[in-house]
């Protein structure tokens, strides 16, 4: 169903349960079929959302309306409207870093945190600075270059590289969902909400008080990195290294995450 949040109007995907729910946000380029196989198997109510400039959502409100921090108040208004909170809230990659900024903005909404392959943004201002000039270029280059063209130099980012061992149905999945997006909705995404753009959320960790799983990939080293820095600033954490999986762990090994969200007493 669509729901209208102020300006902004989400595609809401849901699941009805009872309580405590989920709330689950893709990663860029996504939208919530990136979610959707699994969603059965995630025990009362689930809503996945398509986020701003994603899916079926418009790309017609103005770039400041695409900020991390207007989509974390949004997310806040829809859960307050529509959901019952707290809410488990699982985030992946770019759908990670929004889930801090919710949890940060917005505690009593969220009784369990889930950052997959996500960062708190960029400590360093210089190093801020030449990643808001490079989502510039990527933006610029999805304005001007088309779709296609983006989403194939997207996919040889070593980032995505284990990708490319997964069975040929899901390559093709992930490939389709890139390829379906509306290339201006992505590139204000990239503006608005890329990590140079988000606040620096590094020195607000420590103040996050909610349970804080923390999710990467065994062969997603960057972000191994990048974990383990955050685990050493949250109060109430734990980490995992996910075998046999890259950035997008969901996708490449769901069985190994929910063996895992048994063990912590999610399923």
């Amino acid at each position: 169903m669509k729901i209208k949040i102020k300006q902004a109007e989400y595609q809401l995907y849901q699941k009805s349960g009872s309580a405590p729910g989920w709330l689950l946000l893709h990663g860029f380029m996504g939208s919530h079929a990136d979610f959707e196989p699994l969603i059965p198997e995630l025990p009362g109510a689930v809503a996945a959302p398509d986020l701003l400039g994603h899916g079926k959502t418009t790309s017609a409100l103005p770039v400041a309306d695409f900020t991390i921090e207007q989509q974390a108040d949004q997310l806040a208004a829809l859960i307050q409207q529509h959901l019952r909170a707290p809410l488990i809230v699982w985030g992946y990659s770019m759908g990670g870093r929004l889930a801090l900024a919710l949890a940060l903005r917005h505690p009593k909404l969220i009784k369990y945190l889930i950052l997959e392959s996500s960062t708190a943004g960029i400590n360093d201002s210089q190093q801020r600075l030449l990643r808001r000039n490079h989502d510039a270029q990527l933006a610029w280059q999805l304005r001007h270059c088309g779709l296609e063209s983006f989403v194939n130099k997207w996919e040889e980012l070593p980032l995505f590289a284990s990708q490319k061992k997964l069975p040929a149905a899901q390559q093709q999945f992930i490939r389709q969902q890139r390829l379906q997006q509306d290339p201006e909705g992505l590139a204000k995404s990239l503006l608005a909400m890329g990590t140079g753009s988000m606040p620096n959320y590094w020195p607000a960790l420590s103040q996050l008080h909610c349970p804080v799983l923390l999710l990467t990939g065994a062969l997603d080293f960057k972000f191994q990195k990048l974990t383990a820095k955050m685990a050493a600033d949250l109060p109430q954490v734990k980490r995992y290294v996910v075998p046999a999986a890259g950035h997008n762990i969901h996708l490449e090994n769901w069985p190994a995450i929910r063996q895992l969200f048994m063990r912590e007493g999610l399923l």
